[in-house]
């Protein structure tokens, strides 16, 4: 704990300057203030004056500093929360560091390699297709021996496709796509074919069910490498990083030899069985019984019912023998043979790991301090729960939905026309079952719900739709996708009810509030136990040139 006491306060202050605050037996000085102020983001500085800003930071510094002084004075690192939280950290912290210099920095990609990925995965073109949607694999196979018996893909389409949309227009998409622009299966079936060329059927989820596509490239233009450049360069770097995995870790299996422990792995598994819901509990003696062993090392029954839990294994899993060794092959031998190597290179020595770890387990001894002291005491009623939400309906209020029916096309040219239709008293919907190629609202018509939480899909029309009354329309918005048109159709504000999800809610927010509440008496209480003596003058004596904490426009509140 001393060393979370160092890192809370900084490096330490000069000898001889001044001391702004005394927290029980410690001392604040005026460079341990400066160094607390320099990691706070400017935004959560607050006060009208220089003082004022500089008295807070103080006042949050001190609160740190109390809670600390009361883990080491319970021991706070002794307890099972905090130990445990804090091994799991430094694993995952080690793991991340080997990796990142085993095999992340030894990564390299050349322009050659991406040129040639381009090309493979034909991304070098965009292609225009049309599609037969049938219910059954079946049918598919049918079409396409319709197809290739000389039959025509138009007509078929117009008559045959599920997909009303498209087939009226015989079964063109309309438009021409990237690949990476394509659902990852129709990418598969349809990226490598020809111009003319029919694909295999293609598995699509339409109206909640399974149907098969039956393609037809119709044309392809020349697609230029900085369109996907990007993507190329992340699934380049999955698949050597992958493959340096798998290089490393045949090296790691040779020298250490893991060697299954099948007794041990049957008792896991029969405990497991008998264990219900949650995961099985061990006596010391049986959790460090070994599973696997290998050369100057082991892995534990504990050892893998801790990555179980990471993993969110159920008891039920942990009852199947081949589950078990799955999870040893998988996850526990790689993340015990990169440990043991990264702890052989010394890497779990590195300075900055060490500053890591010790910020995190300052962070840890607070909130297991908060968890045991405040969170845990925290209680609420049903009838609390009732009473926070008659009385705070705005937190109970959906925010804003706006419905729209859009038309995304893929010129700007056909954009401006639609948009001029629809403000002439054309149909959106109509329009939109004609020419979009928003493929996810073609069956709601072209209708989309824009709001907060959908706004990452509509990028820029959320934001243009928030400016428009009901009835007007808006656009044309450029998307990744092409050009967005729509007409605001309704604007909706509705209460949530208050059903078990509303109470639910309603719970959480009174327990935040009664946790809030709890934590403020209970530092109050370690001010009783640790005094705490601020120096006003030494406080307004250390705003000179360097040291001034610019204030910032924020609410007050503590």
């Amino acid at each position: 704990m001393p060393a979370l006491l160092a890192l809370a306060t900084g490096c330490g202050g000069r000898s001889g300057e001044p001391t702004v605050a005394k927290v029980g037996p410690e001392e604040i000085s005026a460079t341990q203030l400066q160094q607390y102020a320099d990691r706070i983001p400017e935004g959560l500085k607050q006060g009208a004056t220089p003082l004022e800003v500089r008295r807070r930071l103080l006042e949050s510094l001190i609160d740190m500093r109390l809670l600390l002084l009361e883990g080491r004075a319970i021991h706070i690192e002794e307890d099972p929360a905090f130990k445990g939280q804090l091994e799991m950290a430094q694993r995952s912290a080690l793991l991340d560091l080997y990796q990142r210099r085993a095999i992340n920095e030894r990564l390299s990609i050349t322009p050659e390699e991406v040129e040639r990925y381009y090309r493979e995965t034909h991304r070098d073109r965009a292609l225009r297709f049309s599609g037969i949607m049938l219910p059954t694999k079946q049918e598919a196979l049918k079409v396409i021996a319709e197809l290739k018996a000389g039959a025509d893909f138009h007509r078929l389409a117009a008559a045959r496709s599920e997909h009303q949309e498209t087939g009226e227009r015989g079964g063109d998409s309309g438009g021409y796509k990237l690949r990476d622009q394509m659902s990852p299966t129709i990418a598969e079936g349809v990226a490598h074919l020809k111009v003319g060329e029919i694909s295999e059927p293609v598995p699509m989820e339409y109206q909640r069910r399974t149907h098969f596509v039956v393609f037809k490239i119709l044309d392809e233009v020349p697609a230029p490498l900085a369109a996907t450049e990007q993507r190329i360069h992340e699934d380049l770097t999955r698949l050597k990083r992958t493959a340096r995995i798998s290089v490393l870790l045949d090296s790691l299996y040779r020298a250490y030899a893991p060697q299954f422990q099948d007794a041990h792995i049957s008792l896991l598994c029969q405990r497991s069985q008998q264990a219900g819901e949650g995961l099985p509990q061990f006596a010391d003696s049986e959790a460090q019984l070994p599973l696997c062993t290998f050369r100057d090392g082991q892995i534990t029954i504990g050892d893998v019912v801790l990555t179980a839990q990471e993993a969110h294994f159920s008891a039920r899993q942990l009852a199947d023998p081949g589950a078990v060794v799955q999870l040893l092959r998988n996850i526990t031998i790689p993340a015990h043979l990169f440990e043991v190597e990264a702890r052989s290179l010394g890497l779990d020595q590195d300075p900055q790991l060490r500053a890591e770890l010790d910020k995190k387990a300052q962070e840890l001894s607070l909130e297991v301090l908060r968890q045991r002291d405040v969170d845990r005491l925290v209680q609420a009623t049903e009838a609390d729960a009732r009473a926070f939400y008659d009385a705070n309906p705005d937190k109970f209020t959906s925010p804003e939905t706006i419905l729209a029916t859009e038309i995304l096309v893929s010129s700007d040219s056909l954009a401006q026309r639609l948009k001029h239709a629809m403000q002439e008293g054309a149909d959106p919907a109509q329009l939109a079952l004609k020419y979009t190629q928003r493929q996810s609202a073609i069956h709601h018509h072209g209708q989309i719900r824009l709001n907060v939480f959908t706004q990452v899909f509509f990028q820029g029309i959320f934001e243009a739709a928030q400016h428009l009354e009901v009835g007007e329309v808006g656009g044309p918005v450029r998307v990744k996708e092409g050009y967005s048109v729509f007409k605001v159709t309704e604007k909706l504000v509705e209460k949530e009810p208050y059903d078990a999800e509303g109470q639910r809610r309603a719970l959480a927010y009174v327990k935040v509030d009664q946790a809030k509440r709890g934590y403020v008496a209970y530092v109050r209480g370690l001010r009783d136990k640790y005094p705490v003596k601020i120096d006003d003058q030494a406080l307004a004596d250390i705003a000179g040139p360097g040291q001034e904490i610019a204030p910032t426009a924020a609410p007050e509140s503590r």
